[in-house]
């Protein structure tokens, strides 16, 4: 499946870090391990709208409804596999940066991803608690800090526009898009739960 391009950043995509590593742009700047997740976890002809890439190649990926956190690696707990989070913008409770002296993490707050107490986080910790393996969190470096200004801003706007209300021309479309979604697994029970009641205007369910 052929992924849809995302729409250029010309100030951020040009942004070199580390190695002359982009950490902003489309799929391209992602892990091949997570490009190859990122094809299994959207459908056909879905937009990138951007994708983020924070430390240790962890990455924020901004579809036109959802996000996903993406993660691999050791200290993403993930040694041979990937981990994805999934979080619609209108679940979104907050976006949070947080750094330390060279060191931070862009956490995305919703019901079901709550912040908490943790250790620090400058450098990877076996623990639950730490940014490396929880599912709402992308570790960062402060020297990029800079490069991420404007997606994030961007990625708060689409988080309003979602939670303006406007209902949608077709509803039936949108469930039947979220069916297919959870049909070919890229949505667990509990996301299809909350993403199908906000659609018709419910009170999403509590998560487990």
């Amino acid at each position: 499946m052929d992924l849809v391009p995302a729409e250029p950043l010309p100030r951020d995509h040009r942004f070199r870090g580390l190695f002359r590593r982009s950490k902003v742009g489309g799929p391209e700047i992602l892990t091949r391990r997570l490009r190859r997740e990122l094809q299994r976890q959207t459908l056909e002809g879905e937009r990138i709208r951007f994708c983020l890439r924070g430390d240790l190649g962890h990455a924020l990926v901004c579809l036109d409804d959802r996000l996903l956190v993406m993660k691999s690696g050791f200290h993403a707990g993930t040694t041979f596999g990937t981990s994805v989070a999934t979080i619609f913008y209108r679940d979104v409770t907050g976006i949070q940066v947080r750094m330390h002296l060279v060191s931070g993490w862009i956490e995305i707050s919703s019901p079901s991803f709550q912040g908490r107490e943790r250790k620090r986080t400058r450098h990877p910790r076996t623990s639950d608690r730490d940014v490396y393996k929880l599912p709402n969190c992308v570790p960062i470096h402060r020297i990029h800090l800079q490069a991420y200004a404007e997606p994030l801003a961007e990625l708060r706007r689409f988080v309003a526009e979602a939670k303006e209300g406007s209902p949608r021309s077709d509803v039936v479309a949108e469930l039947e898009r979220l069916s297919s979604l959870a049909d070919a697994g890229r949505l667990d029970a509990d996301e299809f739960a909350r993403a199908k009641a906000l659609v018709l205007g419910e009170a999403p369910p509590d998560p487990a």
